[in-house]
């Protein structure tokens, strides 16, 4: 069943980089001499208070919507482009924004918020699991299907039969589509 495989799919990725997160943040904050002194320390401190105490859990929730909104848009951009420097700018642009707005990215955030818990921050586990990983997360999820269900919708929809047309069918139509006459005939 194909939720089923994409719940696999999307469970083994996000335990995968909440591991390799957490593995380099205490790699960073037991051995590197580096973020445990300030001004690195301090900083890192108060980033956590700025991305996931101080902000309400809507206000997260809100910032994870916009965030993946305009991650799902710099993946499509660059779905679309053709040569690898119009790869680059599509997905750069989108990403910029959102860094620079403070958007809140699930798995951005696994490495930031747990270094700044193993630097003895006033954030908890608990309060970055209950107000800053299931907020973010949820609204991560909600900020890609505003781009993956219209995606859905207007590329595999098949509205004479009511269903959806398989993945392989909608790439062999665009491709008939994408080529001339006389090719089509050869």
């Amino acid at each position: 069943m194909l939720s089923v495989r994409i719940l696999n799919v999307l469970s083994v990725v996000f335990f995968g980089n909440l591991a390799g997160s957490l593995f380099f943040a205490a790699v960073l904050s037991k051995y590197d001499g580096l973020v445990v002194s300030d001004p690195y320390a301090s900083y890192i401190k108060s980033f956590a208070v700025t991305k996931a105490i101080t902000p309400d859990w809507y206000q997260i929730l809100i910032r994870g919507i916009g965030c993946n909104w305009l991650v799902c848009v710099a993946v499509w951009q660059a779905a679309g482009a053709k040569e690898t420097y119009s790869k680059i700018i599509a997905i750069w642009f989108p990403i910029w924004v959102f860094v620079a707005c403070g958007f809140d990215h699930v798995v951005a955030n696994m490495f930031s918020l747990p270094l700044s818990i193993m630097l003895h921050s006033e954030l908890t586990v608990g309060l970055y699991i209950r107000k800053s990983l299931i907020a973010a997360f949820l609204g991560n999820i909600i900020g890609a299907l505003f781009v993956g269900l219209p995606a859905v919708y207007f590329y595999l929809g098949d509205w004479h039969a009511g269903g959806l047309r398989d993945v392989e069918e909608a790439r062999i139509e665009r491709k008939d589509f994408n080529t001339t006459e006389s090719e089509r005939s050869v």
